[in-house]
């Protein structure tokens, strides 16, 4: 009989802040993403990373979740990039943008059920250097997780392309 080894490759995962309709977090960003304050993105990703770089994980380098070239260009800036580059500032892990894209245009997953938002993000992102993964222990950086439905997806591409291991960052967590 055949043995089956599962190994999760997700090492570890952390927010900044706790998530709540109304609350602090999503004030904090609705005005990185729609009031156009990057700056405002990267000076909290520097005070997040000063705390993650206590944690003394193994991060070889940092994947931002990448928008679609449409929703980039009508907001200029991708604000997971933004984070991504502050927290960089504050550990030293290098932030790595062109490694992954986001292939398909989906509409907001702000009103949409847990099944709608995986279903939503099945197939959206694709991996342009798959090679840069490879044995690396990668951490992957949005802005909000509540689902999982969009980490989910760039989780089992980094996976299927050899990542040594996964960390997942955002700047909130919750419903």
């Amino acid at each position: 009989m055949k043995k089956f080894v599962f190994e999760p490759k997700v090492q570890k995962a952390a927010a900044y802040l706790f998530f709540n309709k109304g609350g602090v977090a999503q004030k904090i960003i609705h005005e990185i993403k729609y009031k156009n304050q990057p700056e405002f993105g990267v000076l909290i990703g520097e005070w997040y990373g000063h705390d993650l770089s206590k944690t003394n994980w193994p991060i070889d380098l940092i994947i931002p979740v990448p928008l679609h070239k449409s929703k980039l260009a009508r907001r200029g800036f991708n604000q997971s990039e933004r984070i991504g580059e502050g927290i960089s500032r504050s550990t030293g892990w290098p932030l790595v943008s062109d490694i992954a894209i986001r292939t398909r245009h989906t509409v907001s997953q702000t009103r949409k059920s847990k099944v709608q938002r995986w279903k939503n993000m099945q197939s959206v992102y694709k991996l342009k250097r798959t090679g840069a993964v490879t044995g690396k222990n990668v951490a992957i950086v949005d802005d909000v997780l509540t689902t999982g439905a969009t980490i989910g997806e760039l989780v089992s591409l980094l996976v299927e392309s050899g990542a040594a291991g996964v960390y997942i960052i955002t700047l909130a967590a919750g419903k």
